[in-house]
């Protein structure tokens, strides 16, 4: 308490009110639950005792601003999030912004949506057509609490994974301070008995509640940043190929991840790298740690089963600086864990965030039977798979190269991918993708200044050719219609649990 009252964040805050939203967060149950868990924490060896410390402080100093913002709100109309944060000023605006959607969560805040339709005019297959278009908005309003109210408690994840909508990242396990959960590509286990119920995985789950209305109105204070419906915030898109031959042998498409991953490695900008490769059976993946160029080009080519690539983050730590390579779904993950509880990211030492272009992806045994029922080949015959011209493209050991309509091939795929509106990879500081770009190019996507630099300092060492992505054909057009249209299609979540029955 004494940190958080000499906290350079509560300044010009009253003593008194201090004090008392102080109070009042020393009584929330993920502050409770992780406290009196400390020596359970400690004998697991996951997290240090000054970890364990500035972890606790960071969660009360978090709790204690969510309570001054929620009474800075009280007695006012339904807000917009750039509204709110022209009222609370006592703190940063991305934090208040985070603290709202939070306190939406624990049950103080009540969202509003309103849905407002109009007519545009679109062109379809070079017809114009009269098409109506919803427009969603939200605004924020802190709720008629009783005198007995009892904040919302986060049930652990399992409750996400029953209503099957877990997309299988791993992050929950990599958190768990106590290693109670166990995450595989197709299951999620949790032992009771380990279990401290402190609701940590839940606050961090990327499918636990969404955090992009959060995020589009963080973007949006930076000015330096464009803002895409389509596919989120970004600085530039360009289309590239790598122009190392050796890189040339192991890509899927331009080989820009290894080209990234490799400058990083060489520069000493990162110590190591976190990515998939291929395990002991062909095409199950499997995450791993990569320390030198030699292993990164084990890495390279496009595995379409799911990895669950987090559960690995923890093991991470002796590194001052990693990279690590992801589908949207966790770089989600890692930004909500930034955000969520307190701000303070559980692993600082995630410095590059390259995330992948997905659709979706697919259970090994759905790998299986595609291949086995779509092109009649076993699994072991194929040497790359690719999507691309509306197709899913296999190539084979003897040379072969087949492919099926794409549609035929999406019974395959893992069934909580249909939970996902994200193509893009909106939350990466790079994305990469084939879509948009031609054979052995891939469309790229900075999403930060610092990344956009990275980029370019890449291509002025020569390892990179690079275009601007809308001068090239189908370009960002095909890009941002793909985007939107995983985005409509995308289901909404409804855990079996209701929030407010707890």
């Amino acid at each position: 308490m004494v940190q958080v009252v000499n906290s350079k964040l509560f300044k010009g805050i009253s003593p008194k009110d201090l004090m008392e939203a102080t109070y009042q967060a020393s009584g929330n149950f993920q502050v409770r639950a992780f406290f009196e868990a400390k020596e359970e924490i400690l004998k697991v060896n996951k997290f240090s005792e000054n970890e364990f410390y500035e972890i606790l402080d960071a969660m009360i100093e978090a709790e204690t601003e969510r309570k001054l913002v929620l009474k800075e709100l009280m007695g006012n109309k339904p807000l917009f999030l750039e509204e709110i944060v022209k009222i609370v000023k006592d703190f940063p605006p991305e934090n208040v912004i985070g603290d709202v959607i939070y306190l939406k969560e624990q049950g103080y805040v009540q969202e509003h949506v309103e849905i407002k339709t109009k007519t545009v005019i679109k062109k379809i297959k070079g017809e114009e057509k009269e098409v109506e278009v919803k427009e969603f908005f939200y605004r924020y309003q802190v709720r008629d609490l009783p005198d007995d109210f009892i904040e919302y408690y986060f049930e652990p994840v399992s409750i996400v994974f029953n209503a099957g909508v877990c997309c299988q990242c791993g992050w929950c396990s990599a958190i768990c301070p106590v290693n109670a959960i166990v995450v595989t590509a197709d299951t999620l286990e949790i032992d009771e008995d380990i279990c401290m119920k402190c609701g940590l995985c839940f606050s961090v789950c990327p499918r636990s509640f969404s955090i992009d209305q959060a995020n589009e109105s963080i973007k949006k204070l930076d000015k330096s940043l464009k803002w895409s419906d389509k596919t989120g915030a970004y600085i530039n898109a360009y289309s590239a190929s790598t122009t190392k031959d050796d890189i040339k042998k192991v890509r899927q498409d331009g080989g820009i991840v290894t080209s990234i991953l490799e400058y990083l490695l060489d520069n000493n900008l990162v110590d190591a790298i976190v990515a998939v490769q291929h395990s002991e059976e062909l095409w199950r993946p499997e995450p791993v740690i990569v320390e030198s160029v030699e292993d990164l080009y084990k890495t390279g080519g496009t595995k379409y089963a799911n990895s669950p690539s987090l559960t690995i983050i923890d093991q991470c730590k002796k590194y001052e600086k990693i990279a690590f390579v992801g589908v949207p779904c966790m770089m989600k993950a890692i930004e909500k864990g930034t955000m969520f509880p307190s701000g303070l990211p559980f692993f600082k030492n995630i410095k590059y965030k390259i995330g992948l272009f997905c659709m979706e992806s697919f259970p090994y045994d759905g790998i299986i039977n595609l291949a086995k029922e779509q092109f009649n080949k076993d699994i072991n015959e194929l040497t790359k798979m690719n999507i691309g011209g509306g197709k899913f493209i296999i190539n084979l050991k003897s040379g072969e190269q087949m492919d099926v309509p794409l549609k035929e091939v999406q019974k395959y795929a893992r069934d909580n991918c249909h939970f996902c509106e994200d193509l893009t990879s909106d939350y990466a500081d790079i994305s990469v993708g084939s879509i948009g770009s031609q054979d052995g190019w891939s469309s790229v996507i900075t999403r930060s200044k610092d990344a956009d630099k990275l980029y370019n300092d890449i291509v002025k060492a020569g390892l990179i050719e690079s275009k601007s992505l809308k001068d090239v054909k189908p370009g960002q057009f095909l890009v941002e219609k793909i985007g939107v249209s995983k985005r409509k299609k995308c289901k909404s979540i409804n855990l079996k649990e209701n929030q407010d029955g707890h």
